[in-house]
């Protein structure tokens, strides 16, 4: 639809939000009222605004323009600069004060506000403090005004707003002198963004600050899609000199520059040199010697009596525990740090709850905690104890500047006697960096989880570090348990880590599979068993008891194309559901949606309690989309979140997601499509993972030669991390 511009005195305000800048205002076009929309940030009644974009038919409001660009001119005439100022436009001056200045300047008003304040000290309440203040509202305004139309060229309004809340009216000067400030302090703007913006101004392609800003970028982008809490100064070095076009000397230049400036921080790794982040070196440091100081603390008191205390549990649930088992009860309640891994149906969880019944008798304190919202529910349904999420558990909140901020730190530890924190093979480097700030020396710190499961998403290996460290307390529980020995799901989960193909021939188990060779047929019995088959046969509920779980986003049996197609079968477009285009994407109200990165500011509320924090992996039910306002509303299993249009990018459908998104997370039934996909795809950890997130049944649909593949490929690909090797010389 071709865009078209119109201009107007801006007449009413319909509504404004302050946060993001949108609008809904009605003007004067050629003597017709006409209603427009948009990201308009300062508009205020009395203005002559010129917009920019395209006429739309709203389903409640009727024809209006959705405005993609705008500019404003402010009123010349007496009546139209009194209507601007009576409307509240400038902050100190409202419907009675605006008359009297206006009286006393006329069409002269707004010059005397600009560049004369002080004169306004003439008029009746309007002190020299109160002057100052409105001519430093009017100035903002003026300066956002320059702002958003400078930024225009580049970014759309949200973030232009954005960049104007960060700078102020100083935003032009800053981005003209330094734009690739914008990839450190605007989230939204990445480098190629930043990228664009200074090669337009002029700056030359191997200038120091874009070379500088490049080998910032790709360290981060190493550290978000490779794990990397590091990178071999040659290969940052050549792929640096590559992705920039310059020369290798200049990079080596450059990155010695952010060392001394201590962004960058520079180490040896066996004979070769290594470059990392600063903030993600100094988070590596600080858990080695957290770890190490954790594992050393001399306890005032030993602990006698636990093989007692043990065999008291075992009369009491009338279980035997294996002599592993009693291991790792009795390494948790009396070292520092304790390492608990193995794979389904091998007793972590009696563990768990055998740790927690001495605890009770010992009268020491207890937390639970796992990365996510499912993993920690799936810890309260197992033990019987709350379990919060590591982010709740640390108080997580928005920090003073914006991101995120822990209330629990070195200052404010966890006021508890041990921890307990599941699904370790998800965290990352930052979070555990954070999470051991908080917890005090003399606590008893248990770390559980499957080092043969997918590494985090994000940056580092810690579970998989610590282990082949052998600096601490390790228990490997091997033996499967008789109760787990019935369940097909978990031999085959267990033949599947040892290399070995499943059982795909049993009909009547909680493991099935049927034989497709084309991708349509596998699709076609997919949208039948999620949508129709299970449901009816098992009585689950294809949205929230069931999951889809691919081993890519892309082709026909990726999570794209099968959300597009669940999305459809599921729900479909209706009249009577409000939707939102973003990109190549259809929201609707209704839908499955996981958000896909960590977002410390989104505030929630679930009945009185009000929260932060919504976090990669979280799944929720989209409950309405009020296009009117641009916000769309999100149920996450009780926490109901309102997500700015412009915060979109942060969501996906969910009805398929990938083996990593469903880390920590355990459903009823999981759908598993087995095709042939790019072969770093097909892993075995992969197919592990994802059949270990099923609870009562497995179904798999494909072929079984994808599957052998899967099995046979024990490809793990290496992350650079400096963790261990802390490690070793502390």
């Amino acid at each position: 639809m071709e865009e078209v511009y119109i201009d107007g005195v801006v007449e009413d305000i319909i509504y404004s939000n302050e946060e993001n800048g949108y609008t809904v205002c009605t003007i004067n076009w050629g003597g017709q009222p006409t209603t427009i929309v948009g990201i308009m940030p300062y508009i205020a009644e009395g203005e002559t605004v010129k917009v920019q974009g395209v006429w739309q038919v709203h389903a409640t409001f009727g024809r209006q323009f959705r405005v993609n660009y705008f500019e404003k001119k402010l009123p010349t005439t007496a009546s139209a600069i009194l209507k601007y100022l009576a409307s509240g436009a400038i902050k100190g001056i409202g419907p009675v004060t605006a008359d009297r200045i206006v009286d006393k300047f006329g069409e002269d008003t707004l010059d005397v506000i600009e560049n004369n304040p002080r004169w306004l000290c003439d008029i009746r309440g309007i002190s020299p403090k109160r002057a100052d203040s409105i001519h430093n509202s009017y100035v903002e305004q003026f300066g956002m005004r320059n702002v958003m139309m400078f930024c225009n060229e580049f970014f759309g309004p949200a973030l232009s707003v954005k960049i104007f809340k960060k700078y102020g009216s100083a935003a032009i000067d800053i981005i003209k002198v330094t734009p690739y400030r914008l990839c450190d302090d605007i989230q939204g703007i990445g480098f190629d963004k930043a990228d664009k913006v200074a090669m337009s101004l002029g700056f030359s392609k191997d200038c120091p600050e874009r070379t500088e800003a490049g080998i910032i970028h790709i360290l981060n982008s190493a550290s978000m899609n490779g794990g990397h809490c590091y990178l071999p100064e040659n290969e940052l070095v050549e792929n640096a000199s590559r992705i920039l076009g310059v020369s290798e000397a200049d990079v080596i230049t450059a990155a010695e520059r952010l060392t001394a400036n201590e962004r960058l921080k520079k180490f040896s790794v066996g004979e070769e040199d290594a470059f990392a982040l600063s903030e993600l070196y100094s988070a590596e440091v600080y858990i080695a010697a957290k770890l190490h100081a954790l594992s050393e603390f001399k306890f005032p008191f030993v602990l006698e009596g636990l093989d007692e205390q043990i065999n008291e549990l075992e009369e009491k649930y009338k279980i035997s525990y294996a002599d592993e088992q009693r291991e790792a009860i009795k390494y948790a309640l009396t070292g520092g740090v304790t390492v608990i891994t193995g794979g389904p149906g091998t007793g972590k969880t009696t563990i768990i709850k055998a740790i927690l019944d001495i605890c009770d008798i010992l009268k020491f304190s207890c937390v639970l905690a796992a990365p996510t919202g499912r993993a920690a529910k799936r810890m309260f349904e197992s033990s019987g104890k709350e379990a919060k999420t590591i982010h709740r558990l640390l108080e997580a909140s928005i920090g003073e500047n914006g991101g995120h901020h822990f209330s629990r730190d070195e200052e404010n530890p966890i006021n508890k006697k041990v921890i307990i924190i599941d699904e370790m093979s998800m965290v990352d480097t930052n979070l555990m960096c954070a999470l051991l700030k908080a917890v005090k020396m003399g606590s008893y710190l248990i770390l559980i989880g499957d080092p043969d499961q997918l590494p985090p998403v994000g940056p580092g290996n810690c579970l998989n570090d610590i282990i082949i460290s052998e600096r601490f307390n390790v228990v490997k529980l091997n033996r499967i348990f008789r109760q787990a020995e019935e369940s097909l799901i978990v031999m085959n989960a267990h033949a599947i880590n040892r290399g070995e193909m499943p059982r795909l021939n049993s009909r009547d188990s909680d493991f099935f599979f049927v034989e497709k060779s084309k991708s349509d047929d596998v699709k076609e019995l997919i949208l039948s068993f999620v949508s129709e088959r299970l449901p009816k046969r098992y009585e689950a509920d294809p949205l929230e008891e069931i999951q889809v779980i691919s081993c890519t986003r892309k082709g026909s049996l990726g999570t794209y194309e099968l959300n597009l197609a669940f999305q459809d079968k599921l729900n479909p477009k209706s009249p009577k559901k409000a939707e939102r285009k973003y990109g190549s994407v259809v929201f609707r109200e209704g839908d499955k949606v996981m958000q896909i990165k960590n977002d410390y500011d989104l505030l929630w509320t679930r009945g009185s309690e009000d929260g932060s924090g919504i976090f990669n992996g979280d799944i929720g039910r989209i409950t309405d989309i009020d296009n009117e306002s641009e916000i769309m509303t999100i149920d996450f299993e009780g926490r109901i979140t309102e997500y700015d249009f412009s915060q979109l990018d942060e969501l996906e459908h969910a009805y398929a997601v990938t083996a990593h998104k469903s880390q920590g997370s355990e459903y009823r039934i999981v759908v598993i499509p087995a095709f042939d996909a790019p072969f770093p795809l097909m892993t075995r950890n992969l197919l592990y993972t994802a059949v270990t997130r099923a609870k009562d049944m497995v179904v798999i649909v494909g072929n079984s030669r994808s599957i052998a593949t899967m099995v046979g490929n024990n490809r793990i690909p290496v992350r650079h991390t400096a963790l261990k090797l802390l490690l070793d010389v502390l």
